[in-house]
């Protein structure tokens, strides 16, 4: 890779010729994917330049080598102790990090950024960021599964749809494909969007996503189905959680009788309109009781339940445990995974709660 460069600064820059040194700083269960998303970018760049314009090092706290989510161990260059100087760095995290166990983690962070430094937060490493302080009154992208206790817990940050945010020397992202994007987007500031475009194709992208895309930008992928009128139907399920409609008066807005949206839904989605709908209230309500501080009862108005024990009922048959159960699991970080109940998330990332 090279010789680390030990001068700090902006990212901002213009001039192809000037050396960059990323760190990938990879904390425990971080999302494999996303940390090689967004490297391939810079090594096709330099492959493309003929020289190493970007270089690299992957950095850990405490630990000399860090598993990713899939089990894949990476040895790690630095510890944040010993780190040399860089342009960025990269934060990439496990969902199930301990965030208590981080503060040196994040103090490192801020003194990086005082001194000139740029920080991209992939996936759950926004959540780390957030605690830093410096997402603070700034919009921040953040994967689906974030974005609830990311709101809840930093009013101060305004969590976006758009699969990636860009900043001079602070960006976000949603994580997976996205980071690939962000990091072409980043290219494009340094090298131009000509010789950028070239890194795409020979990554075999067939076009750059703009970080205004939104998350919920191919809903037909995250439903199975490409039917219009099933589609506009969930729109307004997701658009009403805690105040169900009816589903005669979802059929009336989108133009169907109630027995023809039954027909559809079950023969495309393998359920009424009914369980689907609930489907997605106990999806988001997974959500709640796994990353807020909202009381059981709380988030059963806020998944349109009304009361505990509606809510409750429901939620067993769906995940095989109680809220209460699924509550307790979370807090004591303890339970038999295997014993879950599969289901996808079901609910809009921009679900308003």
């Amino acid at each position: 890779m090279g010789k680390p460069r030990m001068s700090l600064g902006s990212t901002g820059n213009s001039d192809p010729g000037r050396k960059h040194h990323i760190g990938f700083l990879l904390l425990p269960g971080f999302s494999h994917y996303s940390f090689s998303a967004a490297l391939e970018p810079l090594r096709s760049a330099n492959i493309l330049m003929g020289r190493e314009v970007f270089t690299w090092s992957l950095i850990g706290y405490g630990m000399r080598q860090v598993s990713a989510s899939n089990g894949v161990a990476c040895l790690v260059d630095y510890d944040l102790e010993n780190v040399p100087g860089l342009t960025d760095v990269l934060v990439f995290s496990g969902s199930e990090t301990d965030l208590s166990h981080t503060r040196p983690v994040e103090n490192w962070l801020r003194f990086h950024h005082r001194q000139g430094g740029g920080i991209r937060a992939v996936s759950s490493g926004v959540m780390v960021l957030a605690r830093t302080g410096l997402l603070d009154e700034r919009d921040c992208a953040a994967h689906w599964e974030d974005s609830p206790r990311l709101r809840e817990n930093h009013p101060r940050i305004n969590v976006t749809e758009r699969i990636f945010e860009l900043g001079e020397r602070i960006s976000t992202c949603a994580g997976g494909e996205a980071s690939a994007h962000m990091m072409l987007a980043y290219l494009e500031r340094i090298l131009g969007s000509d010789l950028t475009l070239d890194v795409a194709t020979r990554m075999v992208m067939d076009r750059i996503r703009d970080g205004r895309d939104s998350l919920n930008l191919m809903p037909h992928i995250r439903y199975g189905t490409s039917n219009k009128l099933l589609l506009d139907a969930i729109a307004i399920m997701n658009n009403h959680i805690g105040e169900p409609r009816k589903i005669k008066d979802l059929a009336r807005d989108v133009g169907a009788s109630v027995r023809q949206l039954e027909r559809q839904f079950k023969a495309e989605l393998g359920a009424t309109p009914e369980k689907f709908y609930r489907s997605i209230r106990l999806s988001l309500a997974r959500q709640l009781l796994q990353y807020s501080d909202h009381s059981l009862t709380e988030i059963a108005l806020i998944c349109g339940f009304g009361t505990t024990q509606a809510m409750k009922k429901h939620y067993e048959t769906l995940y095989g445990r109680s809220p209460r159960a699924e509550r307790c699991r979370t807090v004591s970080g303890k339970g038999d995974l295997k014993a879950l109940t599969p289901a996808p998330i079901l609910h809009e990332v921009n679900a308003f709660y």
